[in-house]
């Protein structure tokens, strides 16, 4: 038995990512992936990849690659490099750092790692053709970070009519130093491409900086070019996150400004960034802005900023992430009056100057900000404030982060894409609130890379993993069969396109712009038929209906709408907002035991009859209405929810009319009827006279009453004793199946069935009494009493059923067994004693005695003459004896071979002597008189922790629960309240570990040996190789798991697996092992 599955954290080549069952379109590099842009004029897709540059179609497909390493280089040496001069020069990997389109000279601009960091350019449309590319131009051409870990940002513009390229990257171990620079795309006044604008346009980090920088993002917004990156400051150490900006004309950096830019929870500040997007938010997420912002100012300039942090708890370790909102205007107010502060020394605590220790604020006059926009050379520059802007999570996610953020507007409404660390891509609608309304895994359990991007056409995302490139489709709307999927996605691109019947978005629908035409997803509506008029109708007069239907799409009659009502299909008429439908030809037979029939009723369009709308109209059955009650055909009909009446002299039940000599719906209270039978409840077997009474009779005068019931064939006589009163005598009922049972009673004159409500209970002494105590406990009405009559048994009977006297008291209790035989000599466990005569009521145990010694009643536990249950108590030594009960003074003594035992177990060894911590362990105890008392007396403990027992007799097995620390500990047993300590002592050793498993793939079929190596494998009692088969889109909700248990151990470090057959279709899974 696997008591102990150790679980294999073996991942299995089967991981195929499909989208519904539709594979998602893919390109795989041999490499590792870096970066990936998209010509949006071409829809050219570029990639940069370890070592590789690809070209590809829009659909991934090749259209050229270059080579681009490795080759020979060491971080150390400047380029070029000469294996004389660098003798430390191996063979190394060019990571791709930037990729960057600079469509307005048709190339593109490409840094690797190698060498320090220099750049190329290559031509948009064949990048194998290099159309500039120096190597021996010193440290002025290192743009780069050579640090394949250290981040590098790049962003192509406009500068006084030339092109320019702004970088941001960190500061690696054998970087140059420069943090921030803008370099200049073209030759001029003796200065090369790659080269800084002028030789102040940068940021130059101090040597041996107290902090240590990860870009994220770069991006410009009218004059302004900003950076985001976090920074790791070493005194005191603290994680921030920075936002930068500059003018992009500021050839000095005089306005370089910093400042945080946080994320914070109730529980505390997000303190890393790991992607960031800025763009133009759709009109519903602008209105929210500006709401928040409490202006009605028009803000169709406002950009958004969207920004992905995570922390770490650092008291548990877990992990959360979240998204955070900003407005781009709101942080370019803060940075103002931040300036504005410094400039005028206020609130100057939060400023500094980078990489210097003084504060470096000083009053410069009032509008020193508003007159140097940009900054000047006589005011602070390189200025940063830690008193930045703070916004609330719009969404959180837990065990995770988000790793790539995209976005996306369509019609107005914003849609962001994020990517996940393990291998998701979550769809937000981004409106007062972010709602994820979808999760698709891409690879599970394969990071998203920060580079996500939309096609030229914005209809595909392309998403990238470790190594391959997904295309997907930023909506799904084709695969809603029917209004109700197409909203329950709530999908922002989707709507229900009315007039097409399909769900579509609304580009693709053709009367979008018709009102109702179109009918949005996350708006949760669908066409819905809301009133018909009349709401029913009888059978026998049908007639046309008016229906209402919200919301109701603008129609004219070249729409031809047609009504299909039932097996009929008419078309249907046009008034004021309301659709008229003719009734069906044919309408269906009422069905058995039902009042009415339902008959579908359609709306659809034309000769394609595309759907819109439905309802099921009720066509009700008078005559079927009189049957619903059983023996009340006037309260059925009378009661009923239809139009019906009861004509009380034809007897018949009927659609209303003007008639007023009948029985109007609602008022069935003035049915002819018979209720209130007394006795209410009448024996078994005994002939017993019943009366009742009648009301509204007056129409059934001279008429002749007959009682019945179907069930027992029985038929009698009504008598009228006065006006009103009745009563018949019933025969004698035999039925043995129950102790009681419902006799429903019908009434007719010779011709019709006459309402009855007249019901009574049938009851039998006999059933379940068998012995004198449980008969005379029976309820008093019952009228049950013990019968001992001369040469016939003793049973329980209704009384005018015994012929002798019946007996008021009752045989001595007797007793059959019990229950456990055991028990300690401390006591302490509960005793159940079986048998009869028991007693009526708990009051009438007076005493018991286990072996001459007292034992505790429990009368939470007694049963009526069957059971007492009571906890034993302490004996000085072993013995065996008797139990005796008192029940009111008679005395019950347990047979010679009922005998109770006291005994003291003792245990003597355990097996095994350890196990793992986490617990599991099945552990076995030895000894003697172990089956002391049951199973639900004994506990076991190893250690503080309880060992769950799984079996009880001679030897007592239970599984060990988990342990905080290795340690040797004392296992105990408890018997009823009384410890005993085992002689031998349990040792909690390390958890096993898995180190490596060959190979790391299998067939679907099963068969192959996988020997998986690691440590403590000793302590595993039992193994299993556990697969488990997860749908993409069904998530934990369908998963499946299959076993494994075919397992060879070959000693303390290694056991060798056969994997097992999975499923026949592995290629429609996420598959893990």
């Amino acid at each position: 038995m696997a008591l102990w599955i150790w679980i294999l954290s073996i991942l299995s080549c089967f991981c195929v990512t499909l989208s519904r069952n539709e594979e998602l379109k893919f390109f795989q590099s041999a490499t590792e992936l870096n970066h990936l842009t998209v010509d949006n004029d071409t829809g050219i897709i570029y990639l940069g990849v370890v070592n590789a540059l690809y070209q590809l179609t829009e659909n991934l497909d090749i259209i050229r690659s270059v080579e681009t390493g490795p080759r020979k280089d060491n971080k150390k040496c400047t380029p070029p490099i000469d294996e004389n001069q660098c003798k430390e020069a191996v063979m190394t990997d060019n990571y791709n750092k930037l990729l960057l389109l600079n469509k307005a000279d048709k190339t593109i601009v490409v840094c690797g790692s190698l060498f320090k960091g220099i750049c190329a350019i290559r031509d948009l449309e064949d990048i194998s053709t290099e159309k500039y590319y120096v190597d021996s131009s010193g440290e002025k051409s290192f743009v780069a970070s050579n640090d394949e870990s250290v981040s590098t940002v790049g962003l192509i513009t406009s500068l006084n009519n030339d092109r320019v390229l702004f970088v941001g990257k960190g500061n690696g171990p054998n970087d140059n130093g420069i943090i921030i620079s803008t370099r200049q795309l073209y030759e001029r006044d003796g200065k090369d491409i790659f080269e800084m604008y002028t030789d102040s346009a940068a940021v130059k980090s101090a040597y041996h900086s107290s902090s240590t920088q990860q870009f994220v993002a770069v991006f410009e917004d009218k004059n302004y070019v900003y950076f985001i990156f976090n920074q790791q400051e070493k005194q005191p150490v603290n994680n921030r996150t920075l936002i930068a900006r500059l003018c992009k004309d500021d050839a000095h950096y005089y306005s370089y400004f910093e400042m945080d830019l946080g994320c914070k929870d109730d529980d505390g500040a997000y303190d890393h960034c790991h992607s960031a997007y800025v763009t133009t938010p759709g009109e519903e997420l602008a209105e929210s802005m500006a709401q928040q912002r409490q202006t009605t100012a028009a803000l169709s300039d406002d950009k958004v900023l969207l920004a992905l942090f995570s922390k770490v708890n650092k008291d548990n370790g877990s992990l959360k992430s979240a998204m955070c909102v900003f407005s781009l205007r709101n942080i370019n107010e803060k940075m103002e009056k931040n300036r504005n502060d410094c400039y005028t020394k206020k609130n100057t605590s939060s400023f500094y100057k980078l990489f210097a220790a003084e504060n470096p604020c000083a009053s410069h006059g009032l509008n020193a900000s508003k007159n140097f926009p940009c900054g000047s050379e006589h005011l602070p520059y390189l200025l940063g404030s830690k008193n930045g802007v703070i916004e609330k999570p719009v969404l959180q996610k837990e065990g995770m982060n988000l790793t790539a953020v995209t976005v996306a507007v369509e019609n107005g409404h914003t849609v962001a894409f994020l990517g996940t660390s393990d291998g998701k891509i979550l769809k937000v609608f981004l409106s007062s609130t972010a709602t994820e309304y979808s999760s698709f895994t891409i690879e599970l359990n394969k990071p998203i890379k920060n580079d996500l991007v939309l096609d030229q056409t914005q209809e595909n995302l392309y998403v990238m993993t470790t190594d391959k490139v997904h295309r997907l489709p930023v909506q799904d709307c084709h695969k809603y069969s029917d209004c109700e999927k197409c909203t329950q996605a709530r999908d922002p691109y989707c709507g229900w396109c009315v007039r097409e019947g399909r769900c579509t978005k609304k580009a693709d629908c053709g009367t979008a712009d018709k009102e109702n035409h179109w009918l949005w997803s996350p708006s949760g509506t669908c066409m819905t038929i809301i009133s018909a008029d009349p709401l029913n109708m009888s059978r026998r007069a049908p007639a046309k209906v008016e229906l209402t239907v919200s919301p109701l799409p603008t129609l004219t009659e070249s729409d031809q709408v047609l009504c299909t009502f039932g097996e009929t299909t008419h078309s249907a008429q046009l008034k004021e907002g309301i659709i008229i439908c003719d009734p069906p030809d044919i309408i269906p037979p009422t069905p058995k035991g039902q009042d009415h029939v339902s008959v579908p009723l359609q709306l659809t369009f034309g000769k394609n009859k595309i759907f819109f709308a439905s309802h099921t109209y009720p066509f009700y059955d008078c005559e079927e209405a009189m049957n619903l009650f059983e023996n009340q055909p006037c309260y059925s009909c009378a009661s009923n929810r239809w139009n019906c009446q009861w004509d009380w002299k034809g007897h018949i039940c009927e659609e209303s009319s003007s008639i007023q000599d009948v029985i109007k719906q609602n008022m069935e209270e003035e049915c002819p009827q018979f209720l209130n039978p007394d006795p209410p409840i009448i024996p078994m077997e005994y002939q017993t006279r019943v009366y009742f009474e009648g009301r509204h009779l007056a129409y059934y005068q001279d008429e002749k009453f007959v009682v019945g019931n179907s069930q027992f064939e029985f038929k009698a006589p009504v008598h009228e004793s006065d006006e009103g009163k009745f009563s018949f005598m019933s025969k004698e009922f035999s039925y043995s199946a129950n102790e009681t049972l419902q006799l429903h009673l019908s009434i007719r004159t010779e011709k019709v069935k006459i309402d009855s409500k007249l019901m009574v209970t049938l009851y039998n002494c006999s059933y379940g009494r068998s012995d004198c105590s449980l008969c005379l406990a029976a309820h008093h009405d019952y009228k049950c009493v013990w019968c001992e009559e001369d040469g016939k048994p003793s049973k329980c009977v209704y009384e005018k059923l015994c012929h002798a006297p019946p007996t008021d008291t009752c045989p001595h209790p007797e007793i059959t067994r019990i229950e456990p035989k055991t028990g300690p000599l401390s006591g302490g466990i509960l005793l159940t004693i079986i048998g009869s005569n028991l007693g009526i009521k708990a009051e009438d145990v007076k005493n018991i005695t286990v072996a001459d010694k007292e034992c505790l009643f429990k009368e939470e536990f007694y049963s009526v003459s069957t059971r007492i249950v009571c906890q034993v108590g302490p004996m000085n030594e072993a013995k065996q004896g008797q139990i005796e009960v008192n029940i009111n003074g008679k005395l019950g003594k347990s047979p010679s071979e009922v005998l109770f035992t006291y005994q003291e177990p003792h245990p003597s060894q355990i097996r095994p002597r350890s196990g793992p911590r986490a617990g599991g362990t099945t552990l076995t105890i030895t000894g003697t008189n172990l089956a002391t008392g049951s199973k639900k007396d004994v506990q076991v403990s190893v250690g503080s922790q309880p060992c769950n027992v799984t079996e009880f007799g001679d030897e007592i097995v239970c599984i060990t629960g988990p342990n905080s620390k290795v340690e040797t500990v004392q296992v105990t047993m408890d018997y009823g309240g009384t410890a005993i300590t085992v002689p031998q002592q349990f040792s909690y050793s390390e958890n096993p570990t898995v180190t490596k498993f060959l190979p790391v793939n299998s067939f679907s079929s099963g068969g192959r040996n996988i020997t998986v190596t690691g440590t403590g494998f000793e302590l595993i009692q039992s193994f299993s190789l556990v697969v488990c088969a997860e749908r993409p889109e069904a998530g934990k909700t369908n998963l499946k798991r299959f076993d494994g248990k075919l397992v060879t151990r070959l000693n303390e470090t290694t056991v060798v697996f056969s994997s097992p057959p999975i499923l026949e279709d592995p290629e429609n899974y996420n598959i893990t092992t």
